[in-house]
């Protein structure tokens, strides 16, 4: 059974850069989006908490980067790969953090588009995906790593964070603010400018171009600092500024 994970977790590794975006796709194109519950008051709740819990699951991601981060994130040839076991930072509070960030933003977005399908369908199939990576690289580390890897498992959990010294960890490290931007941009980009399509498409579709929803021009202009902020971030990376 293990076996069998493991190599699920090696396909989705090495495919989940092109495969994630499909996935999303598909699901926006087969899914309608709904009010949270079939009742506007609820999606009005679920749709806060889900954008709370994205945000949640962002900067968990950006806290990891900018204190502690050394991390070959497209592994060596497509598979997982690791040069030193990270136990720093928030890793030294949840063994993985910045899958744990991408559940999270998954589930934000899966509340925010309302349809029971994304709760009951998308996000278990999310799971079921890091979950396999995850067993592929304890796999890897537990054999590059050895009794360094076991001993950090005994103090680590998996996913559930261990609040207790979080803020002390924090104050530790200087945030490498510059790194959090080199390698995050993409993703930040996707978190706000996907929330802000996410919501549009939807009370549209639920409510009709009424107000400012019946106002493209506007609607598009909301867009422009964002495209513009992403198109810097990209410039000052691909340039070596950052």
């Amino acid at each position: 059974m293990d076996k069998a994970i493991c190599a699920i977790g090696v396909f989705f590794f090495r495919f989940r850069n092109g495969l994630f975006p499909v996935i999303g796709l598909l699901a926006a194109l087969l899914i309608r989006p709904a009010y949270f519950a079939g009742n506007p008051k609820w999606d009005v709740f679920a749709t806060s908490a889900g954008l709370a819990i994205a945000a949640l699951g962002e900067t968990i991601r950006c806290l990891t980067i900018g204190l502690v981060y050394d991390i070959t994130r497209g592994g060596q040839n497509g598979r997982v790969y690791a040069k030193r076991l990270v136990t720093g930072g928030i890793f030294a509070h949840t063994r993985n953090p910045m899958y744990l960030g991408n559940l999270l933003f998954v589930l934000g977005f899966c509340l925010m588009y309302g349809s029971p399908w994304t709760c009951l369908v998308i996000f278990p199939f999310f799971l079921f995906i890091y979950m396999s990576i995850i067993h592929e690289e304890e796999r890897f580390l537990r054999g590059r790593f050895a009794g360094e890897y076991d001993e950090y498992v005994l103090q680590t959990n998996r996913f559930i964070p261990r609040l207790k010294g979080l803020a002390q960890t924090i104050k530790q490290y200087d945030f490498d603010l510059k790194r959090v931007i080199a390698k995050e941009y993409g993703t930040l980009f996707g978190f706000f400018f996907g929330a802000y399509v996410l919501l549009v498409a939807k009370y549209r579709y639920l409510i009709g171009p009424v107000g400012i929803l019946g106002r493209p021009d506007l609607l598009v202009l909301f867009s422009v600092p964002l495209i513009v902020l992403y198109g810097v971030a990209r410039y000052l990376k691909k340039t070596d500024r950052i």
